[in-house]
C-alpha cells in the first residue's frame, strides 16, 4: 500500500534515487545527487516542506511532486494567490499513473491550503524558481514534451494549456554578429558594459540564482543612460551532462521608450560574440509561443527550437 507525506530531513538521498530512475529525458540533470537537489532546490529561503509530497511504497520512495508559490508584483515576498505543481516524478511502477495522480492531488490540497486562487502545472521563471539547472534547460519551461508521462499527470486531473513555451538553441561556434546599417550606427552611438556576478535586482532574484555564476550586459548611450540589458548564467549542473561549455538567457530587457529601435537585436548579438569568444559553445533560451516579436528575434540571430513545454492551468 503506497503511504504519502510531507519531506523529511532524511529523504534527499531517496529523493536523487527516484530522479535517477524516472524517465526525465535530456533536459533533466543525471546523475542526481543530494547535493544538487540541496543546491537548486533545498536550500531556497523560500522552500517548504510542506510543500513537497512523497510517495512510499514497502518502506521505499517511489515518487514525490513539488507545490509552490511565485513571488509577489514587488518582487519582495512569496505570493499565495497562484501556485503550480512545478514537477511530478515518479519511478517505473505497476501503479505509476495512480502514485502521480495522487501526488498531484496532494499538491493541490497544499497550495488550497495556503490560500492559492489560481492552480497551475509547471514550473515557470516568475512561478515557483526551484529546480533551475537541474530540469529544462536555461530556464523553467513548465512541463517538457520530452516528458509526456508528467504531462499526462496534468491532462488526467482536467488540466488546460495555458502557455507554449519554445525552448530555443544556437551553436555559437563562429559566431559573428549580423551587420546593417543600423546596427553599424547603434556600435557607434552605444557603449557595451560586461558585468561579472552582477547585483541581483530583487529578493525574488536574489533568491532564485544564488549559487550560479551569472552575467549580465548592459547597453548603455553616450550620456551613460541604461537602454537595455541582457542577463545570461552559466547553465550548471545541466551542461556538464551534456559535454558542452552552455549558457542560458534568462531575460532581455529594454526600456520601454526604446523599444523597436533594434537594441534588443544589437545588445544579444553583441553579448553572444562576447560569449563565444570566450569559448561557450551553445546558448539557448526560451520564449513564449504568444510572443512572435521575441521568435522572430532569435530566429533572425540563427537559434532554432529544439524542443517545448507546456504551462497548464487548472479549470
Amino acid at each position: 500500500m503506497t503511504e504519502y507525506r510531507c519531506f523529511r530531513n532524511d529523504d534527499p538521498p531517496r529523493l536523487a534515487d527516484v530522479w535517477r530512475t524516472a524517465e526525465l529525458g535530456p533536459s533533466g540533470f543525471q546523475p542526481m545527487t543530494s547535493a544538487w537537489l540541496e543546491a537548486c532546490v533545498f536550500s531556497k529561503p523560500y522552500f517548504d516542506r510542506a510543500g513537497l509530497l512523497v510517495a512510499v511504497d514497502a518502506d521505499r520512495v517511489v515518487g514525490f511532486a513539488h507545490a509552490a508559490f511565485g513571488p509577489n508584483a514587488e518582487h519582495t515576498a512569496i505570493d499565495a494567490a497562484i501556485g503550480t505543481t512545478m514537477l511530478v516524478v515518479v519511478v517505473p511502477h505497476e501503479r505509476h499513473d495512480a502514485i502521480a495522480d495522487s501526488l498531484l492531488s496532494r499538491c493541490e490540497d497544499y497550495l488550497l491550503r495556503r490560500g492559492a486562487q489560481t492552480i497551475m502545472g509547471g514550473g515557470t521563471p516568475e512561478l515557483g524558481g526551484l529546480y533551475l539547472g537541474l530540469y529544462g534547460g536555461s530556464n523553467l519551461p513548465g512541463i517538457l514534451d520530452s516528458t509526456p508521462a508528467m504531462q499526462a499527470v496534468f491532462r488526467r486531473a482536467g488540466y488546460l494549456e495555458a502557455e507554449r513555451i519554445a525552448v530555443m538553441r544556437r551553436s555559437l561556434a563562429g559566431f559573428r554578429p549580423p551587420m546593417s546599417r543600423q546596427q553599424m550606427a547603434l556600435r557607434r552611438a552605444t557603449t557595451l558594459r560586461v558585468i561579472d556576478e552582477p547585483a541581483r535586482r530583487t529578493w525574488w532574484e536574489a533568491a532564485t540564482t544564488t549559487g550560479i555564476a551569472m552575467r549580465r550586459y548592459e547597453l548603455r548611450d553616450e550620456a551613460e543612460a541604461l537602454l537595455g540589458s541582457a542577463t545570461f548564467w552559466d547553465m550548471q549542473p545541466l551542461a556538464t551532462a551534456w559535454g558542452v561549455h552552455a549558457t542560458g538567457l534568462m531575460g532581455v530587457d529594454v526600456d520601454g521608450g526604446q523599444r523597436r529601435q533594434g537594441y534588443a537585436k544589437y545588445l544579444l548579438a553583441e553579448a553572444l560574440h562576447d560569449l563565444a569568444q570566450e569559448g561557450v559553445a551553445l546558448a539557448e533560451t526560451h520564449v513564449s509561443e504568444a510572443h512572435e516579436a521575441a521568435i522572430k528575434l532569435f530566429f533572425e540571430l540563427g537559434f532554432e527550437a529544439t524542443g517545448h513545454g507546456t504551462v497548464f492551468r487548472r479549470p
